[in-house]
């Protein structure tokens, strides 16, 4: 497994045999999901759901006029929000689900 400070060494040898060395002996990368396309293509009716003043508001934001600014922003190309905007939606989904398993509010 670990040869000479080298992980993976095995899978590394076999690599060699058929992958330039250059690819094989890269550092690690990562890549990003195009979240900012996404929310403005296929996402956006699910986005404008979850970021609607009455869904958030149930969602538990008190004030939610920062977060639809942010969204019209990003949608008509003036801000990139998509970090912003990407954490209230996962936790805006997340308090959905929660609610509809559940059950529904009562009172």
């Amino acid at each position: 497994k670990v040869r000479d400070g080298v992980t993976k060494w095995i899978l590394r040898q076999v690599l060699h045999r058929r992958v330039p060395s250059e690819l094989v002996d890269r550092p690690k990368a990562g890549f990003g999901a195009p979240i900012e396309r996404w929310l403005r293509g296929p996402l956006r009716d699910w986005a404008e759901g979850l970021l609607s003043a009455r869904s958030l508001i149930d969602g538990g934001f008190r004030a939610p006029g920062v977060i639809r600014r942010h969204w019209r922003e990003h949608l008509e190309r003036r801000r990139n929000w998509e970090y912003r905007l990407w954490a209230v939606l996962m936790l805006q989904a997340w308090h959905q689900s929660e609610a509809s398993a559940v059950g529904p509010k009562i009172g």
